[in-house]
């Protein structure tokens, strides 16, 4: 089972360095909040990466009938934790599992993938989609404590909006692309923000990263949709994410690292 104290077990070595053969910079890699593992070819490759490198990794799931699937390639493990989730891209095919999803939230404290996607201009399917989410979030805000990893595409109001502003837990906004005005909304509502290599590298999304209260910004691969070069992003890329996040707060690497430390704390101490 996955538990708060589990992940709180190992928060005094959080800082810890580790090596890799990929290179130097992998010492930098601490957080990944967002990662599909059993998207991967080898998903249990991936999970004995991050493990062995210390990297906190967030395993989100797009249904709760792969749910199973990540728990068991992550149990007993330190550093990767499975999330139950339901993505709001599948909900129109795979809602009636939300049943199945419910029970799941009282074993496991992390959540996602779950939220909103406005990219369907269905006015049902955007109803559903809000059906679901709101569900979810009313089980988390019942149960404590939940850490949630929330898609927001084109629907960063109604996201904030459904969660609000005194969720007894911890919202991550994944890969926000709303207006920075929203940004800010979420921001007072407590939430926080996940970014990765392809946000970091967009004009739009270097904005929004900018506007990022420093204090409530992590680290992401989500992996493996996003890639670099010809092969998928894996938890150890996060240290590009690092790399860049120092460039844009004018700090060191050292310091970019040990900031997305502290704000990983904040998240999983309750």
């Amino acid at each position: 089972m996955c538990t708060a104290a589990a992940w709180r077990k190992c928060e005094g070595s959080l800082a810890r360095e580790a090596t890799h053969p990929a290179g130097a910079r992998c010492h930098l890699a601490v957080v990944d909040a967002h990662c599909h593992i059993d998207l991967y070819d080898d998903p249990a490759a991936v999970v004995r990466e991050a493990e062995a490198l210390g990297i906190r990794t967030i395993a989100v799931t797009n249904a709760p009938s792969v749910y199973h699937f990540t728990r068991q390639i992550t149990e007993r493990l330190q550093y990767v934790r499975p999330a139950a989730g339901l993505h709001p891209e599948l909900v129109h095919s795979h809602g009636h599992e939300l049943p199945l999803l419910l029970p799941l939230l009282e074993e496991t404290r992390y959540v996602g993938e779950v939220g909103l996607d406005y990219v369907t201009t269905d006015d049902t399917i955007r109803a559903r989609q809000r059906e679901v989410f709101s569900t979810v979030v009313e089980r988390c805000a019942a149960l404590g404590g939940k850490v949630l990893t929330i898609h927001s595409r084109r629907a960063a109001a109604d996201v904030i909006a459904i969660v609000g502003s005194n969720f007894p837990g911890k919202p991550i906004l994944h890969w926000f692309s709303g207006t920075v005005k929203q940004l800010e909304a979420a921001a007072a509502a407590g939430f926080f923000f996940s970014v990765n290599t392809s946000m970091l590298s967009s004009k739009s999304g270097d904005a929004l990263v900018r506007a990022m209260p420093v204090d409530r910004v992590l680290t992401e691969t989500d992996g493996p949709f996003v890639r670099l070069g010809q092969r998928p992003s894996t938890p150890p890329d996060t240290a590009l994410a690092v790399e860049a996040l120092a460039a844009v707060w004018s700090i060191s690497r050292t310091e970019a690292k040990q900031r997305i430390v502290d704000n990983l704390r904040s998240v999983v101490t309750p």
